[in-house]
């Protein structure tokens, strides 16, 4: 089975669960437990799971900060992007990799724009006094769509091996702390991470199946000059 398969079935399946699990958090064992009596699914999982982690708005406020730096790291692959296509006078002459980025960040920012419209769950805690839409977790998705998909390019595009793996080692480390720091803040409920790693691994699945058609194609189009 050709690569492209593998990543359009993983795609189609992570998504098809994260479709699932999301209609499950919003009619399965919902009760009135969030602030200002706010309806939470999984309520008995979710509810235990705050009463275990508590709140930490010290680490809630580090995490928000510190996701910050995957703006200007998306922003950085854009400018190549944009820096090809000058060059190269051609969208499709544009790295696979690139194009392939470019795809999942659009869908990974309409994710974003949708669940702020449409509200699943609310946090367990008020911020700024504020009831605000937490699922699936933004900075769950924005933080593993980001530093994962630039793991890629940093092993295309760095060729220094002690460069290579320290920069891939970083961004593990960065990603993880990002999504632990998120789950132990106690500002969202653990179905909110939950729905944000499905989200997230679908859209990074669809990335690298993108990558692949988008290379097939280039080979095809090589071999009929």
């Amino acid at each position: 089975m050709k690569k492209k398969h593998i990543y359009l079935i993983s795609t189609i399946a992570t998504f098809i669960t994260f479709i699932i699990f999301t209609i499950l958090v919003s009619v399965v064992d919902v009760d009135f437990i969030g602030p200002s009596a706010s309806k939470v699914g999984f309520s008995s999982m979710n509810g235990a799971f705050r009463d275990l982690v508590g709140n930490n708005l010290v680490l809630y406020n580090i995490t928000d900060w510190a996701s910050v730096i995957a703006l200007p790291i998306g922003l950085t692959f854009f400018v190549i992007g944009l820096i090809q296509l000058i060059k190269r006078k051609n969208l499709f002459k544009v790295d696979s990799n690139i194009l392939g980025l470019g795809y999942c960040y659009i869908f990974t920012g309409l994710a974003y724009v949708l669940f702020e419209i449409i509200s699943i769950n609310y946090r367990p805690i008020l911020i700024n006094g504020i009831l605000e839409a937490s699922y699936p977790s933004s900075t769950t998705v924005l933080s593993l769509c980001i530093f994962i998909t630039a793991i890629d390019q940093i092993r295309i595009y760095i060729k220094n091996n002690a460069l290579k793996y320290s920069l891939i080692g970083v961004s593990i480390l960065y990603c993880a702390f990002l999504v632990v720091g998120r789950i132990i803040s106690g500002v969202h409920w653990l179905s909110d991470i939950m729905g944000g790693i499905l989200l997230s691994s679908s859209l990074i699945l669809s990335y690298f199946y993108m990558k692949e058609i988008l290379i097939e194609y280039k080979e095809k189009k090589e071999n009929k000059k």
